[in-house]
């Protein structure tokens, strides 16, 4: 409504005092003027000068020629002149004539040569006689002991050899039970736990997972707890060397041969059909005796006659069944996971598979 006014009052020539006139122009602000010195980059200073070169001194050639001179050294000193002891010479002289300790002992003069420097003698010195019964000597060397020897070898380097003194963890991977495969051995794999290093550095022989085949031999009478493991191969991790032929024993974690399980002595398959037997001849003997006493002479000798006779065929029965189940062996089960050790037979060589 004001603008309408305002355009009405223009028209006519009114403002209403610069309230109805027309907008100012808006001027912009004004900038300043663009400073070149902002946009220059400052100048590097000048490199520093380049230090003077070092002074050498002068180079002075002088010729020299050495003469070699023989020196001549002084001869050694001649050794001492040992004066001999006129003691030791005469248990010298005693002892190689064969004087035992029983010698009788007199008083002789020991002539000693270059003693001192007139060569006097020694006077009233005791020294054992020689041989005063007049034996022969018997010899003075003596018998040497002997007995057969061995010699040992030179150093050995095992950096490469795992002798048979090692031993080698591993867990049984396929659990096992004795009573598959009767009298057959039965085969197993066995994972190695750990790196077994050589005896001399620290090369590592038979790394970490390597596996081996091994076998198990079934128990071989009732009393049996153990089953007994051997090793033939052996498949390095890796590079899959393998080794052949290895006969390695199997024992458990403390080395011990064999290896235990849960044991099956299958006693009531081994006992429970006789006992089952002898109960039933027992009660037929005990039932025909407390029907003896109610019944006449004629039935009684007959019942008496037929329950031994029945008690005699049911004592063959439990022979025969003794017999047969007598001969059967425990049944040992093996978990998975079960920690061994493996000993070597023999002396393993590890080849260097890189060289190869």
């Amino acid at each position: 409504m004001s603008s309408v006014i305002c355009d009405l009052a223009v028209a006519v020539g009114l403002t209403f005092g610069g309230i109805c006139g027309p907008d100012a122009p808006v001027k912009p602000p004004a900038l300043p003027q663009d400073d070149a010195g902002a946009w220059e980059l400052p100048k590097a200073p000048p490199p520093p000068p380049k230090p003077a070169p070092p002074a050498m001194p002068p180079v002075v050639i002088k010729k020299e020629v050495i003469v070699e001179k023989v020196v001549e050294k002084a001869p050694p000193p001649a050794p001492p002149v040992k004066k001999p002891d006129p003691v030791a010479l005469a248990l010298q002289a005693a002892w190689s004539g064969g004087t035992s300790q029983n010698t009788a002992w007199r008083e002789v003069n020991v002539q000693v040569a270059a003693t001192d420097a007139g060569g006097r003698g020694v006077p009233g010195m005791n020294a054992p006689d020689v041989d005063p019964l007049g034996l022969q000597a018997t010899g003075s060397e003596k018998e040497q002991y002997g007995s057969p020897g061995s010699t040992s070898t030179r150093p050995v380097d095992n950096t490469r050899i795992l002798a048979a003194d090692r031993y080698i963890s591993g867990i049984i991977e396929t659990g096992i039970n004795s009573q598959v495969g009767g009298d057959d051995e039965g085969s197993i794999v066995i994972q190695t736990s750990r790196d077994v290093y050589g005896y001399h550095g620290r090369l590592v022989l038979v790394p970490k997972g390597s596996r081996m085949i091994c076998k198990f031999l079934p128990p071989k009478d009732m009393g049996s707890s153990r089953l007994e493991m051997t090793c033939d191969r052996i498949l390095m991790a890796g590079h899959r060397a393998e080794i052949r032929d290895l006969g390695a024993s199997v024992g458990n974690a403390q080395g011990q041969p064999g290896v235990s399980g849960e044991v099956d002595r299958r006693f009531w398959e081994r006992y429970g059909t006789a006992i089952m037997l002898t109960g039933l001849a027992t009660a037929v003997r005990f039932a025909a005796a407390t029907a003896s006493t109610d019944a006449t002479d004629t039935t009684t000798a007959a019942s008496e006659k037929a329950a031994e006779e029945l008690s005699s065929r049911f004592g063959e029965i439990t022979a025969s069944v003794l017999e047969e189940t007598l001969s059967l062996v425990p049944i040992i089960t093996i978990p998975q996971g079960t920690r061994v050790q493996i000993r070597p037979a023999s002396d393993w060589y590890i080849a260097d598979w890189k060289k190869t």
